[in-house]
């Protein structure tokens, strides 16, 4: 990258007039036990002393199995759903692409399948769009629903590259609310300050909600700007 992101309003200004062009304005099986009582009626010869020993076995043996599914189902107690976007990650690829051709910006599509990569907490992806401009997201390993997503990104001083975020900004809009009209894009990039004159893009910090989706951006003079969409109710 030659240089971080345009401080001077009035590339923005003419970035989001570029943009404002676009987006408009606003399963029975038996126990052993059962067996074992079995084994007694066809072969009475057997013992009493083997009988309990065969008894205290399969007794022992259902309850190891009693524990494990214990055990499975407070695994599966703990994977807690913290946050989602309703989605899964497949879905908001096709989501995200299907808007982008509406735009007729095919450059921007995320053009392959996303890698989950599984991680200890949650499972996550992340894909570069552009050479500064890369998309990640975080994965809910219970159901496999996406928790949230984020762009991240640095302009190269031009003023296509700047155009660029704010299109995906709003790409990322529309693939996290499908139902929304392209042209809604703009109350959203509205609600965040985006559109302002003279808005500085190193410490803008604003956070709009639409149809239950969180969306933040946060600009930073050594990273960028920072665009996610995360679940409303998710503290």
């Amino acid at each position: 990258m030659k240089k971080p992101i345009q401080k001077k309003w009035w590339f923005w200004l003419i970035v989001v007039i570029i943009v404002g062009g676009i987006f408009g304005n606003k399963d029975e099986e038996k126990t052993e036990k059962e067996a074992v009582a079995a084994t007694e009626v066809s072969a009475p010869a057997e013992t009493k002393s083997e009988t309990v020993v065969a008894e205290k076995s399969a007794t022992k043996s259902e309850e190891v199995k009693v524990a494990k599914e214990n055990v499975k189902k407070q695994e599966d107690k703990n994977l807690e759903i913290p946050g989602t976007l309703g989605m899964t990650p497949e879905e908001f690829r096709k989501s995200f692409n299907k808007r982008a051709d509406e735009l007729n910006n095919s450059k921007l599509k995320i053009g392959k399948k996303l890698n989950i990569e599984t991680g200890p907490a949650q499972d996550v992806f992340q894909y570069m769009t552009t050479d500064y401009i890369g998309i990640a997201g975080s994965v809910n390993k219970a159901d496999g629903s996406l928790r949230d997503v984020m762009m991240i990104g640095q302009g190269n001083g031009t003023l296509s590259s700047g155009t660029d975020l704010v299109l995906t900004i709003g790409l990322v809009i529309l693939a996290t609310n499908p139902d929304l009209p392209s042209k809604a894009v703009g109350n959203v990039l509205d609600d965040l300050g985006i559109l302002n004159e003279g808005v500085d893009w190193t410490t803008i910090n604003e956070s709009s909600e639409l149809n239950g989706i969180r969306y933040r951006i946060t600009g930073s003079d050594a990273i960028g700007i920072m665009f996610s969409a995360s679940d409303a109710k998710e503290k």
